[in-house]
């Protein structure tokens, strides 16, 4: 890390729940989030994540082009480089019928 680097919070710690029963969302679960990242060009991205459940995390590009994706996630780490990207997406998602309790923290560098 250079001296005139500096982090950049993207997201501060969000909690959120996955797997809810709902029965105006398709399949009558709240499965899948979605939380877009507005990021600068050139910095390395990185997401925090907790989960009290396993869960699958996916980053894509503006495109909808998957950059990174991660398995059964309990308390992980995952960086990319934002190269010229300036909105990437991180999708989220469990089994129907599994619940979990999930904590986002995302940052540049």
């Amino acid at each position: 890390m250079s001296v005139l680097s500096r982090k950049e919070t993207v997201i501060l710690d969000t909690s959120t729940q996955l797997g809810e029963f709902d029965l105006s969302a398709d399949g009558a679960y709240r499965n899948v989030k979605t939380f877009p990242l507005p990021v600068k060009q050139n910095r390395r991205l990185f997401v925090s994540v907790t989960s009290s459940h396993p869960i699958d995390a996916a980053l894509s590009d503006g495109d909808g082009i998957c950059i990174k994706f991660k398995e059964s996630i309990l308390n992980d780490t995952i960086a990319v480089d934002t190269a010229k990207k300036e909105t990437i997406a991180l999708v989220i998602g469990i089994f129907r019928g599994d619940k979990a309790e999930v904590k986002l923290k995302a940052w540049t560098e």
